[in-house]
């Protein structure tokens, strides 16, 4: 487990869970966006709780290891969720360029004349 640490407050989590939101922060100044994110962390008896972030290019976390005794919360699904985005982010996207194609017989030696009538 690890305890992330976020706008003065933290809470505990899975180190999966963890690591993935901490990708996701670094991912997100590259693309100047923001995520609205939910995470199950442990209360601090032990219970499963849902914890809700804005997470965008100016935030700071910090993660440390934590041992406890408590299960840890299912974070599957969010660990595949921050992945994903992550991944998403980091993915650059090739530029699309569009080519004119026009008949030889209807262009004169620029090419426009004809085609539009000047």
């Amino acid at each position: 487990m690890k305890r992330v640490a976020y706008c003065g407050k933290s809470f505990l989590t899975t180190d999966g869970a963890a690591d993935a939101l901490l990708q996701l922060a670094v991912a997100l100044p590259a693309c100047n966006s923001s995520e609205f994110l939910e995470l199950p962390a442990l209360t601090d008896d032990g219970h499963t709780m849902l914890v809700q972030l804005v997470v965008g290019p100016t935030s700071e976390f910090l993660s440390v290891p934590e041992k406890t005794r408590a299960k840890d919360p299912d974070t599957a699904d969010a660990i595949a969720y921050l992945r994903e985005r992550t991944r998403v982010l980091n993915t650059r996207a090739e530029p699309a360029y569009a080519y004119a194609e026009a008949d030889a017989g209807t262009l004169s030696n620029n090419g426009w004349d004809d085609l539009y009538g000047i």
